[in-house]
């Protein structure tokens, strides 16, 4: 959206998303997250649980961007292999963690299981790699593995508590940056009953003209509401700039401001 942006990726890992089993909510949580950040997520990739396609893809995801977070393959079956992939791509070895193995045993102590095996790969993480507890309370840490790839699980609810917790570790990355433009997106919503190819000249030229002012204009059918045809979004990080272009948009479309949520497609 704007050059002075720092960018981020999104790696989702497993089989079972991509056989249909399993239905995604992280990357859209994320997406959320870091919009609030002001970092712009640029991509998301889906991978199975294949060690080499985990290797390319995050070697690849990190080269490009600030961030890469990753979302799955961690546990203690054969198949959870993101820590041992990941570290392979950097040709880094497996150690196992003391303080993470203390705090997997005693919360096995705690729920009596005596079967423990396997458990030991919830403690073993690729070194050297940054272990992450932002808060104590958490079993496992995010691991960072070459400065800007944070490997999380998949689970809906755990991924979302760490993600939560990394806002004070990465504002900090942000002020570091010293990026001329700092604090998170802002968006506005018109709403047309025109349709998409009566303002679609009308969009362009605006877009033309205030792309240089690191502003993006979107538009998206919407299915259901005879009284809503489009929804115009303006999305950009200065808070002003945003206001004024989405309602100069809705004085030329004759549109007016969207708050309500729609099914909108994107064809």
């Amino acid at each position: 959206m704007t050059a002075s942006s720092l960018t981020a990726a999104c790696c989702i890992i497993g089989d079972e998303i991509l056989n249909g089993k399993t239905q995604d909510t992280n990357s859209r949580y994320l997406a959320k997250f870091l919009f609030q950040m002001g970092i712009e997520l640029k991509r998301i990739e889906v991978v199975g649980d294949d060690a080499e396609a985990i290797e390319s893809t995050v070697r690849r995801l990190s080269s490009m961007h600030n961030f890469v977070f990753t979302s799955g393959g961690i546990g203690v079956t054969h198949d959870d292999i993101s820590y041992g992939a990941i570290a392979q791509a950097y040709q880094l070895e497996l150690r196992l963690d003391p303080e993470t193995h203390q705090r997997v045993q005693a919360m096995l102590d705690k729920r009596k299981v005596m079967d423990r095996q396997g458990y030991e790969r919830l403690a073993t993480f690729p070194y050297p790699a940054q272990l992450l507890r932002p808060k104590q309370q958490f079993l496992i840490p995010i691991v960072i593995v070459n400065s800007n790839i944070y490997i999380l699980p998949g689970i809906p609810r755990l991924f979302e508590l760490l993600v939560d917790s990394l806002e004070d570790h990465l504002q900090r990355i942000i002020n570091q940056q010293q990026r001329s433009v700092r604090g998170g997106f802002h968006r506005r919503d018109v709403a047309t009953k025109a349709t998409e190819g009566a303002i679609a000249q009308t969009l362009a030229k605006i877009q033309a003209r205030v792309q240089k002012d690191g502003l993006k204009i979107g538009s998206y059918p919407v299915w259901g509401d005879p009284k809503v045809n489009v929804v115009v979004s303006v999305v950009g990080k200065d808070e002003e700039a945003v206001q004024r272009v989405a309602k100069e948009i809705a004085k030329e479309i004759d549109g007016w401001d969207h708050q309500h949520h729609h099914s909108i497609a994107r064809l």
